[in-house]
């Protein structure tokens, strides 16, 4: 399989800036993304959540989160730079550019454990996954991510696997392969 791929050196890169004590999610706001779930886990654990993005779905104010709406790029990549982790909460999310962004940025990565999500993030290393879709199986995530350190630079390597230049390399190869002829 060749993985799209994500933009990481103009836009996305390691900062230097000192981690911040939140969580940070950036998605579409609508039902699908796990929005709900990742408030729950917020209000249950009473954790700082700043979330980036716009939709239709309405969310309720708690006082721990903050819904940010659409930033600059510039914006986007002092919030993952700061955030203690990012939450990739969707159930069924194909890919997920958003968690290679993340690790680009040196924040490590929570996200549910099916789809596009087990191809980049590297359990233990990158990020953890929460097994079930629920509350009790993310909070017990969140509450072993904090017993644990996560390495900037392991994050940087592993988006690194998802760049242009990978990308690019790997369309050769294969119409290499696949060229009448060969």
């Amino acid at each position: 399989m060749i993985y799209p791929p994500v933009e990481l050196n103009s836009k996305f890169e390691i900062r230097n800036s000192k981690k911040e004590d939140y969580y940070l999610i950036v998605s579409r706001l609508v039902g699908s993304k796990g929005i709900g779930l990742g408030i729950a886990a917020a209000k249950q654990l009473n954790f700082k959540l700043k979330i980036v993005g716009s939709g239709s779905l309405k969310i309720e104010a708690v006082k721990n989160v903050e819904i940010i709406g659409q930033v600059s790029d510039e914006e986007l990549v002092k919030l993952y730079s700061g955030a203690k982790a990012f939450l990739a909460l969707s159930q069924d999310e194909d890919f997920g550019i958003t968690p290679v962004e993340a690790m680009s940025c040196g924040c490590p990565v929570i996200a549910f454990n099916g789809g596009g999500y087990k191809e980049t993030v590297v359990e233990g290393k990158t990020g953890l996954f929460f097994q079930d879709y629920n509350i009790k199986s993310l909070t017990h995530a969140l509450q072993r991510f904090n017993k644990m350190r996560f390495k900037r630079e392991d994050c940087f390597a592993q988006a690194k696997k998802f760049s242009k230049e990978r990308f690019r390399q790997e369309i050769r190869e294969f119409v290499a392969r696949h060229s009448p002829g060969k």
